[in-house]
């Protein structure tokens, strides 16, 4: 659809609105290839100068993102987190209409540390499986997760089950229990060194980190640390400032 030169706006606001009515009607939909230069000055009847300027804005508004010798993408959204008992980021991504996997990198038997027993209230006896994926979304590397699970509740485990199923539905068909609660506690951090090679990020990158303790029936079954690439997650709470009647100061 070519621009018209005689209305009363620039053809470089034109197109600007033009490339967002495509995202917001997921003509070009979240994580997928716009069309390049050359092709948007051919459908728009614009000179190169203006689509670049154009793509330039969109691109440091956050709306999309190049990407070296590829070309330029729709920005995947960033994630809001808010702390309830019901969040699910799962959920969250599916809501907004994009896909996601995991790929398990490693997956093993091992002693609990110290840390881990007291985590999930082991025994120094007891042993854990160590299970360390990521996510992709959009095909788009989004996550690290590091998941620990007592080994008494995936006795006969294999690895191909549990990337075929997941690991909450892993745990239930196998233990009877079904994840019901999660204790989550978030900071960003600088990345470590391993996490952020597997996410291809440079070294001390800044990344939101997770940890979550998840229980069935009141008895602790896993324990995770998430790491989260940066640019792709936020998240807020609410907080309750007046209670029975008495102003309450905002705590940090």
């Amino acid at each position: 659809m070519m621009l018209d030169g005689t209305l009363p706006v620039t053809l470089q606001y034109q197109l600007r609105s033009k490339l967002l009515e495509n995202m917001a009607n997921k003509i070009w939909a979240p994580g997928s290839q716009i069309p390049s230069e050359r092709e948007l000055c051919d459908e728009y009847g614009v000179s190169r100068m203006t689509v670049r300027e154009v793509l330039k804005d969109l691109v440091q508004e956050g709306y999309l993102v190049r990407k070296q010798g590829k070309g330029t993408f729709v920005a995947i959204p960033k994630f809001e987190h808010e702390f309830t008992s019901t969040y699910s980021l799962s959920q969250v991504i599916e809501k907004v209409g994009l896909q996601s996997y995991f790929k398990v990198l490693s997956f093993k038997l091992e002693k609990a540390s110290g840390h881990l027993q007291q985590a999930l209230g082991l025994s120094a006896e007891e042993n854990v499986y160590e299970l360390i994926r990521l996510r992709y979304v959009n095909e788009e590397l989004f996550e690290c997760e590091r998941a620990y699970v007592p080994a008494s509740l995936m006795e006969g485990v294999t690895e191909e089950q549990l990337d075929r199923d997941g690991l909450y539905p892993t745990i239930f068909n196998l233990s009877g229990l079904m994840a019901d609660e999660a204790e989550v506690e978030a900071q960003a951090i600088n990345c470590p060194a391993d996490v952020a090679k597997w996410l291809q990020l440079k070294k001390n990158a800044a990344v939101m980190h997770l940890t979550r303790i998840t229980t069935a029936h009141n008895r602790r079954i896993a324990y995770c640390e998430i790491y989260i690439r940066s640019e792709t997650y936020k998240y807020r709470y609410k907080q309750t400032l007046r209670k029975k009647g008495v102003y309450e100061e905002p705590q940090p």
